[in-house]
């Protein structure tokens, strides 16, 4: 049962109504059953996974906040039982049985478990409320990761209705459709057939492809966060952002501010900022202070920092050759750019109205993408082999006949992405500007209001692809 069903729709639409038929102080309660039964339907072996993690981390939290003096111990067993788990879940014999969402809900129970370590949070006495926080079925399959203490006081007080919310809510909900049904399912009838077979394909049709391909995922991946967040506001609460126009960055490290911002954030939290504070990075600062060696004070503690976190991005994306080779691309350029820093900050201060012109930005803006569309050949394809070949034959030969018949044989498909594609650059330029989009239509005049919704729902029914029940490209994580 995915979002774009229309068994979910039923599901939601019988959900909203109950939601807001009982007393407030019960919201929470049909919120929780609603979530139960969305993550039973994605299978019960899944199910019984995610009530046992459940356990393990509100139980753990209880144990650390009651016996103090045991509380290390309790919280390495804890979160070494959630790493054997994704560590298990990866090999061959768990891939089969891999329930979804797993390794996002595993993070937030990782991070639930640790906030109560650290005493930033109290352990929640209610196993209940900590499963709604666990399995809320609008972020349970792809996120975005969120705080407890954050979530908490969201899900467990009660909400009135409100018009705006929901029109707002609602709006978001169909950009999200208009994203993954027409733009990315319609761009992977292109694309598919190049990655499954990428021998034959040269230059032109190569860039061609990848530029789609990373259209492509950020449609899917952020169409399905604009339905997460749409539901959940039109139920009154809250969850974070995942994307913030990130094809508009002028960095690597500004992309990864931008795009997937709440996993970045829990890295940061639980993996970067602890592995600076270890003796191995302390070390290494103290060691070049009394060198008096400010640059490398500064910067080998973080590379070291950030070659750790990168890492285990890779690790949790998968154990497969790719996933570790693109997340160690991210690192490495990431890294690299902080070695030079010293170097962009002498020659941007040596010439200021060149290099800090909007022209330098839109040209950082290009090389990002160009950056970013790289990695992603190492990101789709199953096969790391399928990587290396398609990056040969980008520079075999230009190939531009042949881009030309691709782009014929697909133009159907091409056409119709056409209007939605434009539709998403124009929210995510209003969004650039902190503009939205959503809240100005809903202030016109209802008549150009509805001409709006009707017209946008027309243009998902004509041009949708007919894969709605795939599911989305972040499921296999």
């Amino acid at each position: 049962m995915t979002f774009t069903t229309l068994t979910f729709a039923y599901f939601f639409i019988a959900v909203f109504l109950l939601y807001y038929i009982v007393p407030k102080k019960w919201q929470w309660i049909v919120t929780l059953l609603a979530s139960l039964f969305f993550y039973f339907e994605t299978g019960i072996p899944g199910f019984i996974m995610m009530l046992l993690s459940v356990l393990v981390s509100w139980g753990s939290a209880l144990f650390i906040e009651k016996a103090r003096n045991k509380a290390s111990l309790i919280f390495a067993v804890s979160v070494l039982i959630f790493i054997v788990v994704l560590v298990l879940m990866r090999t061959p014999f768990g891939s089969l049985v891999m329930p979804l969402g797993l390794s996002f809900y595993t993070l937030q129970c990782i991070g639930y478990v640790t906030e109560v370590y650290r005493g930033s949070t109290d352990a929640e006495k209610n196993p209940l409320r900590v499963l709604l926080y666990v399995s809320f079925f609008p972020h349970i399959l792809q996120g975005p990761f969120e705080d407890y203490n954050e979530l908490k006081s969201r899900l467990n007080e009660g909400h009135d209705f409100d018009y705006s919310n929901v029109c707002n809510g609602a709006g978001r909900f169909a950009l999200g459709l208009l994203k993954k049904l027409v733009l990315a399912d319609r761009i992977g009838y292109v694309v598919d057939p190049v990655f499954d077979n990428a021998s034959g394909y040269y230059g032109f049709t190569i860039v061609f492809v990848m530029a789609l391909y990373t259209i492509q995922l950020y449609a899917d991946f952020s169409g399905y966060m604009d339905m997460a967040v749409g539901m959940s506001k039109m139920l009154g609460i809250e969850i974070r952002e995942n994307f913030n126009v990130p094809y508009a960055s002028k960095s690597m490290a500004e992309f990864w501010r931008r795009w997937h911002m709440s996993l970045g954030l829990w890295f940061k939290v639980y993996v970067f900022y602890p592995m600076l504070r270890t003796k191995l990075c302390s070390g290494v600062s103290f060691y070049f202070k009394k060198k008096k060696n400010k640059y490398l004070m500064k910067t080998l503690p973080t590379a070291i920092a950030l070659t750790v976190n990168w890492t285990l991005i890779g690790l949790w994306h998968g154990f497969d050759a790719n996933y570790l080779c693109y997340d160690w691309f991210c690192g490495a350029v990431i890294i690299f750019s902080e070695f030079m820093r010293p170097v962009y900050a002498s020659v941007n201060d040596k010439a200021p109205k060149v290099f800090k012109s909007k022209f330098m930005d839109a040209l950082r803006v290009v090389r990002t993408f160009i950056i970013v569309m790289f990695s992603f050949m190492m990101f789709r394809p199953t096969q790391l082999s399928t990587s290396f070949l398609m990056m040969k034959e980008i520079f075999i030969k230009t190939d531009i006949s042949g881009c030309a018949n691709f782009i014929y044989n697909n133009i159907y498909d091409l056409f119709l992405i056409m209007i939605p594609f434009v539709i998403l650059l124009v929210v995510d330029i209003f969004k650039y500007r902190e503009k939205d989009i959503l809240t100005m239509i809903h202030s016109l005049n209802p008549v150009f209001r509805w001409t709006i919704y009707i017209a946008v729902a027309v243009l998902i029914y004509v041009c949708k692809g007919d894969r709605s029940a795939a599911g989305f490209a972040y499921y296999i994580f």
